[in-house]
């Protein structure tokens, strides 16, 4: 492990001290329980109110002259930190999940064995989206949606759950060399994944499961290839339309509620759903897909790590819905920079996709004489190798410290320290010249 103290330990260990706010939410607990009547529910209220504050944070996790993780910083964080009733869990809700299936639609014999073990970290999505001729999202989503029973629990069937993911699927950029209809697959089969936890389903409403599953599909919908510092450089329309907060993830959620509610489209999956449903259903998505915009990485992180260290048994059922989704928040995110976690032919595959991607930003904004965003990002000079080292130092080690012991998934953290030193071995060898050559 990379902390003297796990999460497990943390669980044990019940005379630990407990945050000033966690001692204020467990005496205004204690006095709802000795009232009755309105005075209770304000109660309730203010705990509700408590539970789900703001965060300021203040980033301290690395140090001034590091300077792969400034260039982090300065392109991807410090855009929005300039000062530096119990509902029914996974458990309850998908018991037989792998139980009656719903009606299959042809695919050929390729696309099924490439299809096989989706429900495995060592899933191949590339050789998927190679058969699939780059519709992984429709192939992969109908089943995985079919696992989870969406459709029935949306009340919607095959045919409209189909049409969805096809309009979805299309509205994502084909020329991306990495935000891209595949990397959507990507996120939606790892977060498939990680709902199978028993340690995660233990916190998860059903609800918040299906939320958390179409989130992925939806997550980087129509993204441009481009950074939310690029558009905010470059005055684009969308972010003087979101005031220059979390842009791209706010038109990804803005567009897929708005293709799905077009009713010339006949995609609507949410049209079964009463008024209070699809509120509750449509804030937990949105929740989700704002949740990785990777400058409020650490905020999220501090709120999943306040809940990791609580027992599932001890959250009483005034916060457990907010707790649910807390826990969805930070596996969406998860998903989201998993690649770093993957088996290295991946791994290095999908870090190959990014950096090209990147590269081709650099290239634009030093030709439009904008700001550079991140400057090791420049064909002519990166190191490779140290930009995903410094990756995974700044972003992914820690949060995946947190959630794989969570989550009971040490495997995980296994497989990032092997490519860790697989991309450390590289480091000296690296020339510009391989830069021309990524296996994209």
């Amino acid at each position: 492990m990379y902390r003297d103290v796990s999460l497990k330990s943390l669980r044990s260990q019940t005379n630990i001290a407990e945050a000033p706010i966690t001692e204020v939410l467990s005496m205004l607990r204690d006095a709802a329980g000795r009232v009755e009547g309105e005075p209770a529910q304000l109660v309730k209220d203010a705990v509700k109110v408590l539970s789900s504050h703001e965060y300021a944070p203040a980033i301290t996790r690395f140090r001034d002259g590091d300077r792969m993780a400034n260039q982090y910083y300065d392109g991807l964080i410090r855009l929005h930190h300039p000062a530096r009733q119990r509902k029914r869990s996974v458990v309850d809700a998908f018991r037989d999940k792998r139980g009656s299936q719903g009606e299959r639609r042809r695919v050929s014999a390729d696309v099924k064995n490439a299809l096989e073990n989706d429900n495995t970290w060592s899933f191949d999505i590339l050789q998927l989206e190679k058969v699939t001729e780059h519709h992984a999202l429709t192939q992969l989503g109908m089943k995985v949606f079919d696992r989870w029973k969406v459709a029935d629990l949306l009340g919607c069937n095959e045919e409209v759950m189909h049409r969805w993911l096809a309009t979805i699927e299309a509205h994502y950029h084909s020329g991306n060399a990495y935000h891209n209809a595949t990397h959507a697959a990507d996120v939606l089969q790892a977060t498939s994944y990680f709902l199978e936890s028993s340690s995660v389903a233990g916190y998860v409403s059903e609800n918040h499961a299906v939320a958390a599953l179409i989130a992925a599909a939806v997550h980087d919908l129509d993204h441009p290839g481009r950074g939310n510092a690029f558009l905010i450089n470059t005055r684009q329309s969308l972010a003087v339309l979101y005031n220059d907060h979390s842009v791209l993830e706010n038109h990804h959620v803005a567009l897929a509620f708005q293709l799905t509610l077009q009713q010339s489209n006949n995609v609507n999956i949410f049209g079964q759903l009463s008024r209070e449903e699809f509120h509750a259903m449509r804030m937990a998505i949105v929740e989700m897909v704002l949740a990785t915009d990777i400058s409020r990485h650490f905020e999220y992180l501090d709120k999943f790590n306040k809940v990791a260290s609580m027992n599932a048994n001890d959250i009483s059922d005034d916060i457990r819905d907010s707790h649910s989704l807390t826990v969805c928040n930070m596996l969406v995110k998860c998903a989201d920079i998993s690649n770093p976690t993957r088996e290295w032919a991946l791994c290095q595959k999908w870090a190959h996709r990014i950096v090209e991607e990147y590269f081709d930003q650099t290239r634009e904004e030093r030709e439009k004489g904008l700001p550079v965003t991140m400057e090791v990002f420049d064909r002519k000079t990166c190191n490779v190798p140290i930009t995903q080292c410094g990756f995974i130092d700044m972003f992914v080690r820690e949060a995946f410290t947190t959630f794989s012991d969570f989550a009971e998934l040490d495997h995980l953290l296994t497989q990032l320290e092997s490519n860790y030193k697989q991309w450390k071995a590289q480091k000296e060898s690296w020339t510009p010249a391989n830069n021309s050559n990524l296996q994209i």
